[in-house]
């Protein structure tokens, strides 16, 4: 059996991956075949440059000069442990004898794949995130043709024709069923694997997430947010145009990431950017109301959103959302109000509106709780530095004679 090129995986997966569109999933891919590919890769440039285009169209909605770069080795390993991933699901593995030992060391070659370094650099972040920021939206169609004498099941593959033709006089019906990432890479067998890719890819848990989807690591992604344009396009991504519950959900989401960053060991720097970009969020809450008929009138999505009868319906993290800016008054005012809320008096109004709305709907434990846990992290820059700075004692005095 002839090997697989990598000309053939970057059209067949990669492209599709990052342009959209079926994603062909064939056997495992073992280390040896991806050492060679690294080595092919200079007889594939065709179909590198159209996956790089396709990454620089992703991008170009993101950043205002999206960086020049090549599909290089690391990138082609984080795909294929992607691809073994999607293998384990695959309705054509159990028909091809895989046995728990075989799934196994599937499961451990994928690991190694995409345990690839971690990194900061704004150029390889930015094409990780081009390369899996449709990792979310893999999902998989079946297909169930039903007709007058039987029917079949057809995994992530469009029917033959001969089913369905004459479909009045064979009374042919299809019935379709949406497998998405929890179904297909949420499950145990891959959880681990998409665990350790989207550590690799902070970009793409900052930007999207999926209920299903592991906790961001906030001290792998801190770094992204002292990068101005990244943040600015994280910030704006989050915040839908859409339902008050369903623009709360993302920097929800990151707030509870945030508490678990809390009861760690962060250090001080990263939990500062943190609870800066988590303040914003609540400043584009102000932003977005500050053209309301009564500008001194209670916020509709704070009333929504934090209710009591909401209560039991509130994502993790909602409270930390809108508690922090009084929770850091009593730590750290610096960092309680954005830079720049004085200079628009109608958004400064409207952010005194939602803090005592806020005030009023979470109580003053809520905000005390999370204060406390701030100043665990937070306390140390405000000490005297007297107490910081301490001189020896003098010697004692010589003895006289």
């Amino acid at each position: 059996m002839a090997k697989l090129h990598v000309r053939d995986f970057l059209a067949r997966f990669v492209k599709p991956l990052v342009a959209g569109g079926d994603l062909h999933v064939g056997a495992p891919i073992p280390l040896p075949d991806l050492a060679r590919w690294e080595t092919e890769l200079h007889d594939a440039s065709v179909e590198s440059v159209e996956v790089d285009e396709a990454r620089t169209a992703v991008l170009s909605t993101l950043v205002c000069r999206p960086p020049a770069f090549l599909v290089e080795a690391e990138e082609l390993a984080l795909a294929a442990g992607l691809h073994n991933a999607l293998f384990l699901v695959h309705p054509r593995a159990d028909a091809w004898s895989v046995s728990d030992r075989q799934r196994r060391k599937i499961i451990d070659t994928a690991l190694a794949m995409v345990s690839q370094p971690l990194t900061r650099n704004r150029t390889r972040v930015l094409a990780r995130h081009a390369l899996l920021h449709n990792l979310f939206a893999v999902k998989r169609n079946d297909v169930t043709v039903s007709w007058w004498t039987g029917r079949a099941r057809f995994h992530g593959q469009t029917p033959p024709s001969r089913l369905t033709a004459w479909k009045g006089v064979r009374r042919v019906r299809e019935e379709t069923t949406v497998v998405d990432f929890d179904d297909l890479l949420a499950v145990p067998d891959t959880a681990p694997i998409i665990a350790t890719l989207l550590r690799r890819t902070p970009l793409t848990q900052l930007l999207d997430a999926h209920p299903g989807a592991p906790p961001l690591h906030w001290e792998d992604a801190v770094f992204i947010l002292r990068d101005a344009e990244l943040a600015r396009a994280v910030a704006y991504r989050v915040i839908p145009d859409a339902s008050p519950r369903d623009q709360v959900a993302g920097p929800a989401r990151l707030a509870a990431a945030f508490e678990q960053m809390l009861e760690r060991a962060p250090d001080e720097a990263d939990v500062r950017a943190v609870s800066a970009f988590l303040v914003h969020f609540d400043a584009l809450f102000c932003l977005a109301e500050i053209n309301l008929r009564e500008l001194g009138g209670k916020s509709p999505l704070i009333s929504t959103v934090l209710s009591a009868e909401a209560a039991g319906q509130r994502p993790r993290g909602l409270a930390t959302l809108f508690a922090l800016p009084a929770a850091l008054a009593s730590v750290d005012p610096r960092l309680a109000t954005p830079p720049g809320l004085d200079d628009l008096p109608a958004l400064a109004r409207r952010w005194q509106v939602h803090r005592a709305q806020t005030l009023e709907l979470l109580g003053e434990a809520t905000i005390d709780a999370l204060a406390q846990r701030l100043r665990r992290h937070l306390g140390r820059a405000n000490r005297d530095p007297s107490e910081v700075v301490q001189l020896p004692d003098p010697p004692p005095p010589a003895p006289t004679a």
